[in-house]
């Protein structure tokens, strides 16, 4: 049976050594990229290659980005990992089954994890389409990165070695389909004077881009919607 084989993000990692162990678990469990996002230490890192095992490839092969948002441009779906409860506008992935029975082979899925100090900001999260929460004991909530990834991989591997799949195609759009569309009808709502008063421009924006992230937009309804609106916006301006 064929696998769908997200790709790692590991945002803004301090220590070397968790990287490494990040890629260990990813190979334990059938993961091959690895993406890195501003990493603190300088890249590549001999200390990551130390604690890797047979994960060297891995390491060897990982992404360097600057940024979440340009690091994601590529995927069609994104789900944020948290150790904590956020309470956001976003749907929660409880169990990987009801997620995956759902996606199609050809579409590409990132697992986000954050920092070993503070985990994923609200900005970052806004990025994302889901957000999966790790169970954890309430007398330490605390997990150490690679044990994060070694959690979320592992269930995943496991799932894919336990369940029989119903593939449903789909055509969801890509981050930088729908960054370009929220750029489109950010400006456009701008100059009609929506996004009022101006200290809540922001906020307006991020609910907005959170509605139509939880939409799951295609490339085709992303096209009509920006069809619609500047027929809209050009039949006022007449």
């Amino acid at each position: 049976m064929k696998i769908i084989e997200p790709s790692i993000i590991l945002v803004r990692p301090q220590l070397p050594a968790n990287i490494g162990f990040s890629a260990r678990a990813m190979q334990n469990f059938g993961f091959k990229e690895l993406i890195l996002v501003s990493p603190r230490e300088e890249w590549p890192n001999e200390k990551a290659y130390e604690v890797s095992a047979n994960a060297n490839k891995i390491i060897k092969d990982a992404k360097i980005f600057t940024s979440l948002n340009k690091a994601l441009k590529s995927f069609n779906y994104v789900i944020a990992t948290s150790s904590r409860k956020r309470f956001l506008p976003k749907p929660h992935i409880n169990n990987f089954k009801s997620f995956f029975s759902k996606i199609s082979f050809n579409k590409k899925i990132a697992i986000v994890f954050g920092p070993e100090n503070s985990g994923l900001t609200n900005k970052d999260l806004l990025l994302c389409d889901f957000l999966f929460n790790i169970p954890v004991s309430k007398k330490n909530k605390s997990l150490n990165l690679s044990h994060s990834v070694a959690v979320v991989t592992h269930r995943i591997f496991e799932y894919f070695n336990n369940q029989e799949m119903s593939i449903i195609k789909d055509n969801i759009s890509t981050k930088a389909e729908f960054e370009h569309f929220m750029k489109y009808l950010e400006k456009e709502l701008d100059e009609s004077g929506f996004l009022y008063p101006l200290e809540k421009k922001e906020s307006m924006i991020n609910n907005i881009q959170s509605l139509f992230l939880r939409a799951q937009l295609s490339k085709i309804e992303i096209n009509m919607l920006r069809g619609m609106i500047k027929k809209l916006v050009n039949k006022k301006r007449r």
